[in-house]
């Protein structure tokens, strides 16, 4: 598979979804290409080695680089930050027609300016788009000041749900993110969580610092901005100062805040803070193994308490015990692993206890707290891990937008009217026996997933009465099924008003069958895939056997369906169909006497 990574960040900028991650999938057997700008962050200024010109084309470690020319910008300046994004964007926009066609695209959030050339890329070739949502826009432009007016926040918001609604999937860092967008409309089968990794090196040791360092030493590393909040650590220093307690507090990094932090802590007269500056990627694992402690702070808030920081992944990996000072996800891997404590953000107290709690405790109790965070990251967080499940959801959803599905297309309006055409006499008696025989309303209608999930409506013709017990409920399926829904079941006639639904473009002739809502969340990440299609009026599973297969192999007959999909495929399903309804084999009139709803059957399997 060709995978394009769409991303304004690249090496040697730091970012993890960079070249790490380009290599990976490389490994996993897929081509790579990159799409990404000339190198400026986090300073806005071109690195060494580097001048801007309309496109330059390198190898790095075996990927294929396009980059296309920016505004360099990374300051305090709200307009000069935007036009950096904007005019990354509008480069990539004529970037894409410089890279190999790709079966699928991997686009980087934020910034959400970097969706237009994702979007062009669909219309104009055909290729679907993951999209990868690091920041929650508007909702981090309103916390961080970058945006305070109001209706270019609305108007930020209403560009990230129509990206939304284009994109063939969407990723996110934690759940509550997840949770976040599923109440915005987008759909749950829509969203993946897929946790962030981090710059993996060899494992560190278990070694304990130095003797002669007499001081507890709490590091923080990473960007120091506004989100970051961190006068709350330098007021905490200042308590610890004046307790007379041996701990010291080390910032690694750079930022916007960074000049008026080291003028805040001279101001207080704080000796037990250092600023190391900007320090390269692999130094950074030594710097940790220095540290007693590391530490992770943001503003407390609904938002931040949303994310899941990209240090708290290299803190794990460190294997050193970590001070969290973010609620949520966060919080709660940090707890769960085992790795550290937990304090309340923008608490300058609370962050003192947790620091001198921790400073209490004996080397090897804070060594085995490290062990268990690395080893959580191992199992949880690791490149490799996160990798291979953005391999399978590339796998499952570059069949979203293929130009040959518009030749199916085709096939399906055309064949759903003319089917229509000849049928119409038909259905309209068929309607009137159902009114005669079971009264109003003549069709059925039910709630279906169709492509990617997203719900709608499948119409059948009505089979049963609304008949109902002395509680109000409906009787069970086989005591409303009537001898003519019976034969209508039977000779599969109540399935013809679903060409309406093929006409729509919510089916199509052939596909895997569209199941309960309900059923979804049950599928596993391989059973997904059959979201990735339009659902069908027959398909592989129903001339296979159709009820008369369990469950896991009608949902692994769905799966090959998608995966083998031709139009040949699709013309041996119709015959097929044509020639099962006509002698009846496999039909089961009541599905639910022959085998378990698939929601019942998997919540009493154990864990899969």
């Amino acid at each position: 598979m060709r995978i394009l990574l769409l991303t304004q960040w690249f090496d040697p900028e730091p970012t993890f979804k960079g070249l790490l991650f380009a290599k990976e999938l490389q490994r996993l057997g897929h081509e790579v290409d990159v799409l990404t700008g000339f190198p400026n962050y986090p300073g806005g200024k071109l690195y060494p080695g580097y001048r801007l010109r309309i496109a330059q084309r390198e190898v790095i470690e075996g990927v294929s680089v396009l980059r296309v020319p920016l505004y360099p910008s990374h300051d305090g300046s709200s307009l000069g930050r935007a036009w950096n994004y904007v005019s990354f964007a509008l480069s990539a926009t004529i970037g894409i027609f410089g890279v190999r066609r790709p079966d699928i695209a991997y686009v980087y959030h934020p910034p959400a300016s970097v969706a237009l050339p994702a979007i062009l890329l669909k219309w104009l070739r055909g290729t679907p788009f993951i999209y990868d949502v690091q920041d929650l826009w508007p909702e981090s432009l309103s916390a961080t000041g970058m945006i305070r007016h109001r209706a270019l926040l609305g108007m930020v918001r209403h560009w990230m749900r129509f990206v939304y609604r284009r994109a063939a999937h969407i990723v996110v860092l934690s759940h509550g993110y997840r949770d976040a967008l599923a109440r915005d409309g987008v759909p749950a089968e829509k969203l993946s969580v897929i946790p962030n990794w981090t710059y993996e090196h060899d494992a560190p040791s278990d070694s304990a610092k130095a003797e002669s360092d007499q001081n507890f030493e709490v590091v923080f590393a990473g960007t120091m901005g506004f989100g970051q909040a961190l006068d709350t650590v330098l007021l905490s220093a200042k308590q610890l100062q004046d307790r007379g307690a041996a701990i010291a507090f080390t910032f690694v990094g750079g930022g916007v805040e960074v000049e008026r932090l080291r003028g805040l802590a001279e101001q207080m007269g704080l000796r037990n803070i250092s600023f190391l500056g900007r320090q390269p990627t692999t130094e950074m694992p030594a710097l940790f193994q220095r540290a007693d402690a590391l530490l992770v702070h943001l503003k407390d808030n609904d938002l931040y308490a949303m994310t899941i920081p990209s240090k708290a992944q290299a803190y794990l990996l460190a294997g050193r015990p970590i001070l969290m000072g973010v609620r949520g996800d966060a919080a709660r891997i940090v707890e769960e692993a085992g790795a550290g404590l937990a304090f309340t953000p923008q608490e300058p107290a609370s962050l003192t206890e947790a620091v001198l709690t921790l400073s209490g405790m004996s080397p090897e109790r804070r060594a085995a707290m490290g062990r268990s965070g690395r080893l959580y990251y191992q199992e949880n967080l690791a490149l490799e891990v996160g990798a291979a499940k953005f391999a399978r959801l590339f796998e499952a959803n570059r069949f979203s937008w293929r130009r040959r599905f518009a030749v199916k297309r085709a096939v399906d309006l055309s064949g759903a009217a003319i089917g229509l055409l000849l049928l119409a006499l038909p259905m309209m008696l068929i309607g009137l026996g159902v009114a005669i025989r079971m009264g109003r309303p003549v069709l059925f209608r039910q709630e279906r997933p169709g492509r990617n999930g997203t719900p709608f409506r499948m119409f059948k013709f009505r089979t049963m009465t609304d008949a109902r017990g002395p509680d109000g409920q409906l009787l069970p399926d086989r005591d409303r099924l009537t001898r003519f829904g019976t034969w209508l079941r039977k000779t599969s006639l109540d399935e013809l008003p679903e060409l309406i639904n093929v006409l729509r473009g919510e089916m199509s002739l052939v596909g895997p069958r569209p199941l309960l809502m309900r059923y979804t969340p049950f599928f596993t990440e391989e059973e997904r895939l059959r979201l990735a299609v339009r659902p069908g009026i027959t398909g592989l599973a129903q001339v296979s056997g159709r009820n008369l297969v369990s469950w896991d192999q009608r949902l692994a007959l769905d799966v090959n369906y998608v995966r083998e999909w031709s139009l040949w495929l699709d013309f041996r399903i119709l015959m097929l169909t044509i020639l099962r309804v006509f002698n009846r084999g496999g039909v089961v009139v009541d599905a639910e006497s022959v085998m378990r709803n698939l929601d019942d059957e998997r919540r009493d399997r154990p864990t899969r």
